[in-house]
């Protein structure tokens, strides 16, 4: 009986997926295994019931024909990697746990700092202080760097994602929909992680304008904040980007070659002002601010040539249409 699944899984690969091609492949693989029982209750052995069955299948292009649909051709098959729903969902998974690890191993780090201050600013009521919190600290952020190599080692899992890769239209309209459903989430997420970062400053303020609480343990708690503040950041964040990964490498099968190489000739202009004409606008505002004497105006050079960038991108968008 797995035979048959595998064998129609393999004649509906580079078969894009829809409502009706999802439903005729329920329909084939279900009168398939019908014929396979009825051969074995007639006395069929087991290779000979599924030899029977693929040899009366034939050619599924005929069917999918008669729904208007072609298979992906041969070069496009096998040069892009085709993400199904499982795999998108997968991958998202992976970003979210990915993100809310990194944020905990950030946690970790700046805790191991604020136990150690917290210590210390009570070192004369705890005997031993000093050694206790450099024990938490190198403790906490051995577990942070952990981690951070965890997560570093699972991105290499994620690297297909990172290329042009053939996306159902189906799935595609799927992962649109659930980052619009995410944008509100997103969004909390983010204004709490800055709300946070700005009421770690309360903490520090209180500790230097009263004598409410010391400084150092002040200095603490502001840590503890931002490291939770990150936290927000890093896993909404993650789950936000993996959506617009998917989004803008995910391409269809009849159009990814051409949006691939379109991608491809953006990416090499990108690279050109990033790795070589900002570096000549900053030594020129350095070489012309110090020839002239013009700090006090010379930062207007980034404004001009940040223009100038969007018209080069927008020369080069026109030139790709």
């Amino acid at each position: 009986m797995n035979t048959i699944r595998e064998y129609i899984e393999q004649m509906f690969k580079g078969v894009p997926m829809n409502d009706e091609t999802k439903q005729l492949k329920v329909d084939i693989l279900a009168n398939l295994e019908d014929k396979y029982l009825a051969l074995k209750e007639g006395g069929a052995s087991e290779n000979e019931a599924i030899g029977v069955v693929i040899a009366e299948f034939g050619d599924i292009d005929e069917l999918l024909e008669e729904f208007g649909v072609s298979r992906m051709n041969k070069k496009v098959a096998t040069q892009y990697t085709t993400m199904r729903e499982a795999d998108l969902a997968r991958f998202v998974e992976s970003k979210a746990r990915m993100g809310l690890n990194i944020g905990f191993g950030v946690l970790a780090c700046l805790s191991g700092i604020a136990f150690l201050l917290l210590l210390l600013a009570f070192q004369a009521m705890i005997p031993g202080a000093l050694y206790l919190g450099l024990l938490l600290m190198v403790t906490s952020t051995v577990i942070g760097i952990g981690l951070f190599i965890i997560e570093g080692m699972k991105a290499k899992e994620m690297r297909p994602f990172y290329s042009p890769f053939v996306i159902m239209p189906i799935d595609k309209e799927s992962i649109q929909d659930e980052q619009d459903n995410y944008k509100q989430s997103f969004i909390f997420s983010i204004v709490a992680g800055v709300s946070l970062c700005i009421m770690s400053l309360t903490p520090v303020l209180m500790g230097a304008l009263t004598p409410m609480i010391p400084v150092l343990v002040g200095v603490a708690f502001m840590l503890i904040l931002i490291g939770v503040g990150v936290i927000f950041f890093t896993y909404s964040g993650n789950i936000w980007s993996a959506y617009g990964i998917i989004l803008t490498n995910g391409k269809y099968s009849d159009t990814i070659e051409e949006e691939a190489a379109k991608d491809e000739r953006n990416k090499k202009v990108n690279y050109i002002l990033e790795e070589i004409y900002w570096p000549i606008i900053v030594v020129f505002y350095l070489v012309f601010s110090f020839l002239q004497g013009a700090w006090a105006w010379s930062w207007i050079i980034f404004i001009l040539a940040g223009a100038l960038e969007s018209t080069i991108k927008s020369l080069s968008g026109n030139w790709e249409n």
